[in-house]
Formats: structure tokens, sequence, C-alpha cells
């Protein structure tokens, strides 16, 4: 006995089954689109719920000034190698600044600033690295006078994602990069 109402295909199927085929094939594709955008979505969630975001910074106050590095992102900050620069040019020896700012006579030593050098570290969420501070007097004030828009820090540094991102102190943005060189590694 055989059934009139069902139209079979050439090949031998009936057309409800090509059509359930086709439907089906449509369906898994659908929901291998949505499996990779809600991925793609997760991804970018950890990667905010991890963000670094290093400024640099100066503060002044009736006891001297500062000059600083804060992470206000979410997520530790690995930091690369910070660059200290004076009219453009690297500086590798601060105490030969000061004299060669200020001279001689006026020049001062460590036993007279702080200084800290992040590099190649890790700086947490909400921590302020102090890289340069001194105590106001006639010297320090003529150090900082001469200084002002002539001094610059560049940092660089990465999310735990590998994600990299420059700043600096007369920029006042970060900007993203490909790398940076750091020996900090997880």
């Amino acid at each position: 006995m055989s059934d009139s109402n069902v139209t079979t295909s050439p090949s031998g199927g009936s057309r409800f089954d090509h059509y359930a085929s086709a439907f089906a094939v449509a369906l898994s594709m659908a929901a291998l689109f949505v499996s990779f955008a809600e991925v793609s979505s997760e991804r970018a969630q950890q990667r905010a719920s991890v963000w670094p975001h290093v400024e640099i910074g100066e503060s002044y106050s009736e006891a001297g000034f500062t000059l600083r590095l804060t992470n206000k992102g979410v997520g530790p900050a690995l930091m690369g190698e910070l660059r200290l620069t004076y009219d453009g040019e690297p500086v590798t020896d601060i105490d030969q600044l000061i004299v060669d700012t200020i001279g001689e006579d006026l020049a001062f030593s460590y036993e007279r600033y702080g200084m800290s050098d992040p590099s190649n570290s890790v700086v947490a969420p909400s921590d302020v690295v102090r890289l340069f501070s001194v105590d106001w007097d006639a010297a320090s004030q003529q150090l900082i006078q001469t200084w002002g828009g002539r001094i610059d820090v560049v940092a660089c540094y990465c999310s735990i994602h590998g994600d990299c991102w420059q700043t600096s102190l007369t920029t006042s943005r970060n900007e993203r990069t490909q790398a940076c060189a750091t020996g900090v590694s997880l």
C-alpha cells in the first residue's frame, strides 16, 4: 500500500525530508554564528575586567613636588621600560641632570630627593608609584621651574592578556602599541 500524498524527489527522498534537512543546516549555522558572537563578547568582557590604565602626572604642594605614575584601571599593569627625557634627550643619570639644570653650586643629590623606577614590575590597580619627589627650598624650586615643559616620562605597559599601551607625561593619553620591552611575565 502506498501513500499517495507523499511526493518523492528524483533521488528517492520526500520533499519534506529535503526541507527538514535544509532547515536543520540553516538552524545549525545560526547556532554556530551565535556561539562565535558569544565567545567574542566573553573575551572582550574578560579583557575589560582586567584592563589597566596608567597615568603619569605631577603634583605640587606646600611640602614639595612629586612626579607620579598611577594605575587607574581595574587590572594589573605589567610595566615595560620607563624612559625619562629632557629636551627630548634620554636621561640616564638624574644627579647629572640636576647639576646640568641648576649648576654645581645649587645641585643636590639623592639625599634630598626620592626616586623609584617601576620598569619591569607589576603595578596593581590603584597603586601610585612616586617616580621623583623633592621638598621645597630655593634649589628645588629653581630645578622644577627649569624642568617645566622640558622633562617627559614615557611608560609602556601591558595587561595580563598581552594588550599593550604607551603613555607619557606630556601627551596625557594612552595609545595602543604592539608590545613593550619587559622582563615581567605571568
